[in-house]
Formats: C-alpha cells, sequence, structure tokens
C-alpha cells in the first residue's frame, strides 16, 4: 500500500505564507510559559524547545544558550516597537499631533501583543544585571528614537521651547514602565482611551501650541437714511 502523504499545516496550506522562524517560534513558545506561570529566570532550554514544538539539539543549532535568545528576542522586539511608531520615528518631518496618537496606537498594541514577555523583563531586571543590561540597551535605542524625532520636529519651529532632550527620554520610560505594568489589563474601549490619554500627554508635552483661528468679524450693510 502506498502510504498517504502527510497533510499539510494550516500555515503550509496558506499560499504565499512564510513559514515562522526558529526564533519567532522561540518568542512565542517563551510567551506562553509565561503565562502559564512561570518566570523568566526558571524557564529551560528544554521547556522552550517543547513549547516551541523542536529537539533541544535544533535549539542549540541555532543558539548557545537561552541567554543569545533572549539578546536575539530583545532586538527583534525593539525592532517591532520602532517600526509600529509609524512616520514618528520614520520621517517625523512630516509628523504632526495625530501622527503621535496612531505612533502610540502602533508601539502600545506591539506591548499588549508582547506583555507576558516585557513584564516578565521588567520584573527580572532589577536582579539579573545580565536582563539588565539587555533591557537597558532596548531603552537606549527607543529613547535614541524619541529624542532624534523630537529634534527634527524643534528644527521645524513646531514644538515647545521646553521640548528637550530629556523630555524625549521621560515619555519613553513612561510609555514602557506604564505598558509593562497595566497595559495587560486593558481592552477594547478602554485600551483606546488609555491610547488617546497617552497621546494628549506626549503631543502637548512636545508639539507647541496650535493657534486659534481668527475670529470672524460681521460687516454690517449699511442702510440709506430713510
Amino acid at each position: 500500500m502506498v502510504p498517504r502523504p502527510a497533510r499539510a499545516t494550516k500555515l503550509q496550506r496558506v499560499r504565499g505564507t512564510p513559514r515562522p522562524t526558529i526564533e519567532q517560534r522561540l518568542l512565542v513558545a517563551m510567551e506562553s510559559l509565561l503565562e502559564k506561570g512561570n518566570t523568566f529566570g526558571s524557564l529551560t532550554v528544554e521547556q522552550l524547545a517543547a513549547e516551541a514544538g523542536m529537539a533541544r539539539a535544533t535549539f542549540y543549532l541555532h543558539f548557545r544558550d537561552k541567554g543569545e535568545l533572549v539578546l536575539r528576542l530583545m532586538g527583534q522586539l525593539t525592532d517591532e516597537i520602532i517600526g509600529s511608531a509609524g512616520v514618528w520615528f520614520e520621517n517625523a518631518e512630516s509628523a504632526d499631533r495625530r501622527d503621535i496618537e496612531r505612533a502610540l496606537r502602533g508601539i502600545v498594541g506591539t506591548f499588549k501583543k508582547h506583555h507576558a514577555i516585557v513584564a516578565a523583563i521588567n520584573d527580572t531586571a532589577p536582579y539579573d544585571p545580565a536582563v539588565a543590561q539587555l533591557y537597558r540597551d532596548m531603552m537606549d535605542k527607543l529613547c535614541t528614537a524619541s529624542r532624534r524625532a523630537i529634534a527634527t520636529v524643534k528644527r521645524q519651529g513646531k514644538a515647545h521651547e521646553e521640548a528637550t532632550p530629556d523630555v524625549g527620554t521621560i515619555l519613553t520610560w513612561a510609555v514602557d514602565l506604564y505598558c509593562a505594568r497595566f497595559i495587560g489589563n486593558h481592552e477594547g474601549a478602554e485600551l483606546d482611551r488609555l491610547v488617546k490619554s497617552l497621546a494628549h500627554i506626549c503631543a502637548s508635552a512636545i508639539f507647541a501650541p496650535e493657534a486659534a483661528p481668527a475670529a470672524k468679524t460681521k460687516t454690517r450693510r449699511r442702510t440709506s437714511p430713510p
């Protein structure tokens, strides 16, 4: 009897859909294990490989140890956050207040998507020097992108005089820490309200107030004397 070919997975059946990379599979596996109550420091290579559906040997073909995996995942997460900010980080010359809200909608969405790992990194960094350094590297890159965007807006005369590079650093840390602690509790309309509030705070700190439109004066029609 001729053996029947193996059935394609759902992912393989979608024409043109790329297969997840090893890093993507392990990122999903790590987040899944964290959501199940495991701590960041307690995760083992064996757990990660099993959750990702791969052999332990496959893991070691791509990474020396868990530390190298975390390094690569942090880089991937940082790039995803920066990419989700859209025009604000890519081309701040054309940005306005509305782009701040669009950027935060993307950034908050990315934090929401990876909330388990972001929260775990924040919790682990204070007592794990290696994780703390990776976290600082990520935040340095995000703060640099924020400061550069604000400097661009300021050169065009659209920013507050008080919108110094420190403002970019403070806003970046504020958004990161708030999202790491609380974003997992927000959904739907509540999440949308949070994004609008963050956008209001950031836009007000960066952009100069918009000039109020000049009031239109009514002209009286002259009437001829009776």
